[in-house]
């Protein structure tokens, strides 16, 4: 007979979210952040010269409009971010790092590399690798084919 384990994955999975979100919160705090901007600082560094728009920041972060128009706001409002009329669509606002949001990139990035290598951490390369298979696997629940990554 096969023997359950004493917790199911998913709330494995739920304690970890909750923990690295307190843990991003923790360290934003003193940058005057919050862990959900430096992930937003995150995103819009690695995206380069992609245009990123409103729309591009509920999509990665599976936000609803409204949240993600609040978040924005308020980075605009701290001087992180702006927001510029799209050449294309002037009914549009392009986001893009400020000077001061620029500066965080570094700080930012440390942080979630480090992050990235504790939840690794006592891991053989193979069992690491088989960790992010299994993370990638779980975000593609629920996606058509064409929408997998």
């Amino acid at each position: 007979m096969i023997q359950l384990p004493d917790r199911r994955l998913g709330a494995w999975l739920r304690d970890a979210e909750h923990q690295m979100n307190f843990e991003m919160n923790e360290f934003a705090r003193p940058y005057g952040l919050t862990g959900m901007q430096m992930s937003v600082i995150d995103f819009l560094s690695r995206r380069g010269a992609v245009d990123t728009f409103q729309v591009d920041v509920e999509r990665e972060f599976h936000v609803q409009r409204s949240t993600a128009s609040i978040l924005i706001k308020r980075m605009v409002e701290h001087g992180l971010v702006t927001r510029i009329v799209a050449t294309n669509d002037s009914r549009k606002r392009q986001l893009r790092l400020t000077l001061q949001g620029d500066r965080l990139v570094p700080i930012v990035t440390a942080h979630l590399a480090q992050q990235d290598t504790r939840m690794v951490a006592g891991l053989t390369e193979r069992e690491a690798m088989a960790f992010r298979h299994a993370l990638e696997n779980v975000t593609q629940w629920g996606k058509a084919p064409s929408e997998r990554e």
